[in-house]
């Protein structure tokens, strides 16, 4: 399968990769819902935060339909995960979304308790943009699902417990920079700068570790 996009110049790198392109192109519209809709940078956190809720989705299936052997530290029960027993992969694939599902939900009221009453969505109940965001979130990471973990046959490579604690540092590290910003933010909430800054911050950090995840970022170097 040819990973790159025909006619785009060299420079563009990254976005000769479908998966990537999508990935930008997707994460662009918080920034046409400040130029065109009004939207502040409050708003921006919560479509953030439901980003949570498809990486997790993703994440399950891609634990389920793991068969790589890769070896993991992980426990169920007190014992060593068995990389080689479907009872352990749904062991720890239920555990995950228990575990994963409370850490959104916590980080989920964070962002209603600080935030709520100054978000625009909260204030008037505008939900249909929250639903349109998650909708385009769901393609894109299922687009990138379908064209690596499974087009590549990523799903050979790693074992399910690898996967657990993937999409943790990179919300961690992507809402803590966001956050600051809200912060830094408080006088001008309004103010497209901000959201151009955080959607910047939010698409390098998306686009690095995407391309470092599916070993696409040594294959751009390379050719």
């Amino acid at each position: 399968v040819n990973e790159r996009l025909t006619g785009l110049p060299a420079a563009l790198g990254p976005l000769r990769v479908p998966s990537a392109l999508a990935l930008v192109l997707v994460n662009l519209i918080p920034l046409l819902g400040a130029i065109f809709l009004g939207w502040n940078a409050f708003d921006v956190i919560f479509l953030y935060w439901l980003e949570n809720i498809v990486v997790g989705f993703y994440t399950v299936i891609k634990m389920l339909f793991a068969r790589g052997r890769s070896e993991t530290k992980l426990t169920l029960n007190g014992r060593a995960v068995n990389p080689n027993s479907v009872k352990d992969k749904l062991g720890v694939t239920v555990f995950f979304v228990f575990h994963y599902g409370l850490f959104t939900l916590v980080h989920g009221v964070f962002v209603v308790l600080l935030f709520g009453s100054k978000s625009s969505f909260w204030i008037h109940h505008d939900f249909l943009a929250l639903t349109v965001f998650f909708a385009a979130l769901l393609v894109s990471h299922g687009f990138s699902l379908w064209r690596n973990f499974f087009g590549r046959q990523e799903y050979l490579e790693k074992g399910f417990a690898s996967y657990f604690w993937k999409p943790y540092g990179r919300i961690i590290l992507i809402h803590l920079t966001v956050l600051i910003g809200a912060f830094a933010a408080q006088s001008v909430p309004l103010s497209v700068t901000a959201i151009v800054v955080f959607v910047v911050i939010k698409i390098v950090i998306d686009l690095a570790m995407h391309l470092h995840s599916h070993g696409i970022a040594l294959k751009l170097r390379t050719n």
